[in-house]
């Protein structure tokens, strides 16, 4: 455990000195929630001050809470480190180090991530008191009650784009299947929230990872009780168990294969 402790601590030190490379990052989200608050502001003015059972400051802390997600794990430790890893061959030489690749990884993904989630929170938070002023009926509870949820969401986030980077031991290249799993969970668990969708699809993202990385997060903190934080802490731990046993068996064949081709 120690080793990965020191991988942290090294990863986090660099990141602190690169902070400024996420300014255009910073920006593309501004101008995505510039024009999320936009729409949103059109549609309520026409008329409506509750729409499916959100009202205008819910509706955009839920974009914002929501977002910060997406953004703040947008991390390449997870994506682009281990597709390249993979395609140029250094596999060979991270599989026989004192230490296991994915679990060296998921350590070196929390530290990167840390430093880039604060900042999006913060800017989360100001453009929310810009467009929307205070969450309605916030309290402490909720904020208590919403970390372990965030960090957890961001931790399955890292998991499921392991898990997918890993499929580069089969395919050319694995950015085309990161770039439809960002864009899924973009449409049905940041751009419109789960209520406004057909019975039928609401239940299939309660039954998916949308539910407890986006949607679940967002909902607790507009709209906080009990049983939403007992089902998302439920739907996420599901979550964390299954896509865990997915990456090692997908990593071991991975290795698996890349020895009987010969390293």
């Amino acid at each position: 455990m120690k080793k990965y402790l020191e991988v942290m601590k090294t990863t986090f030190n660099d990141s602190l000195q690169y902070t400024s490379s996420l300014i255009f990052r910073f920006i593309g989200f501004i101008i995505t929630m510039s024009i999320l608050v936009s729409l949103w502001s059109f549609l309520y003015k026409d008329g409506n001050d509750i729409i499916n059972g959100y009202t205008f400051n819910q509706m955009i802390w839920y974009l914002l809470l929501a977002e910060i997600i997406t953004f703040g794990s947008g991390s390449k430790v997870a994506t682009d480190e281990i597709r390249d890893c993979i395609k140029s061959g250094n596999i060979a030489y991270q599989v026989n180090k004192p230490y296991h690749y994915v679990i060296y990884t998921v350590f070196k993904y929390i530290a990167d991530t840390f430093i880039r989630f604060i900042m999006f929170l913060l800017i989360a938070i100001s453009l929310g008191l810009i467009y929307a002023g205070p969450i309605e009926c916030f309290n402490i509870e909720s904020l208590i009650c919403a970390i372990p949820v965030y960090l957890l969401a961001v931790l399955i986030t890292g998991l499921i784009k392991i898990l997918i980077s890993l499929t580069s031991f089969w395919v050319e290249d694995s950015k085309p299947f990161q770039m439809v799993y960002n864009k899924i969970i973009l449409m049905f668990g940041v751009f419109f929230p789960l209520e406004m969708f057909p019975n039928i699809v609401q239940k299939i993202i309660r039954f998916s990872p949308i539910y407890g990385v986006s949607y679940g997060p967002a909902k607790l903190v507009i709209n906080f009780s009990y049983h939403i934080l007992k089902e998302i802490l439920l739907s996420q731990i599901i979550i964390i168990l299954i896509v865990s046993i997915l990456i090692f068996i997908i990593y071991e064949r991975g290795v698996k294969k890349l020895n009987v081709n010969g390293g």
